[in-house]
């Protein structure tokens, strides 16, 4: 049925509420019994509106839960007229094919709770998803714009140390520079200790008479028994000797290495 179509039966509805109160309550809780055959009664009065449309709004109105509610729990079982006389009973059959309706009705109407709840959990789902997808898309520009800016900076201070004759270099370039100058010196050191002959140990300086022992020790009485011998201490690791000599080694005093002041 058409949204148009809808609006036609409730207008005719509302008519029926409006000139048959007493068998088209307003109030939903007064609604009662019609009796058989109530439709050819309304098409005799109401011979302005379409048959349809009234077949429409008396179906409506007879399939709500309160009118099945009416059928099944209705005072003395009575049905009624347009104008609220009694016409007719409700019969066992009757109220049990209302029964197992409102039972339908019921299953329906909490299918469809059930299925609006799955829609608006999927809908919560979603709005969060793209609440998400939001700030992400506004950190990722917030970062964008942060290294643009950063960039903008580093190439005015480029510009400024190229304007006052210094040629800038980047974080790798000077790390390689410096290894590269290291292992220049490394070499030039290697260099220059391998073609220096070796220098012969400098004896050591002969003790004054009557200091056999130093100052700071004090000379044992002569009559003191001698201390006994210690034994060797076994060394922590034994080290295999050479398959060949070794070549001698020169010692000289290291000098200090001063770098120039753009090593800093």
């Amino acid at each position: 049925m058409s949204q148009t179509d809808k609006r036609a039966v409730s207008a005719v509805h509302t008519l029926l509420m409006e000139r048959f109160p007493r068998a088209f309550p307003k109030d939903y809780d007064a609604i009662r019994p019609l009796k058989l055959d109530i439709h050819a009664d309304l098409i005799k009065l109401l011979p302005d509106v379409a048959p349809a449309l009234l077949r429409r709004a008396l179906a409506n109105h007879t399939g709500r839960d309160g009118y099945l509610l009416a059928l099944i729990h209705g005072r003395g079982d009575r049905r009624y007229d347009l104008d609220g006389r009694p016409a007719g009973a409700v019969t066992p059959e009757e109220r049990a094919e209302a029964m197992r309706k409102l039972e339908a009705s019921t299953r329906r109407g909490q299918d469809k709770a059930a299925r609006v709840r799955e829609h608006e959990a999927r809908e919560e789902k979603r709005r969060q998803q793209r609440e998400i997808e939001r700030k992400n898309r506004e950190a990722k520009a917030a970062r964008r714009a942060e290294h643009a800016r950063v960039q903008q900076e580093i190439a005015a201070r480029k510009a400024a140390l190229i304007a006052q004759g210094i040629t800038p270099e980047s974080r790798s370039e000077r790390k390689r520079r410096l290894a590269r100058e290291a292992a220049e010196r490394a070499a030039r050191k290697a260099q220059g200790q391998g073609s220096r002959p070796a220098q012969e140990p400098r004896p050591a300086p002969d003790r004054p008479a009557g200091q056999g022992l130093p100052r700071s020790e004090p000379r044992p009485p002569r009559d003191a028994p001698m201390p006994a011998e210690r034994p060797e201490r076994a060394p922590h690791r034994v080290e295999p000797a050479p398959a060949k000599p070794l070549p001698q080694v020169a010692f000289r005093k290291k000098r200090r290495f001063v770098p120039p002041p753009d090593e800093r």
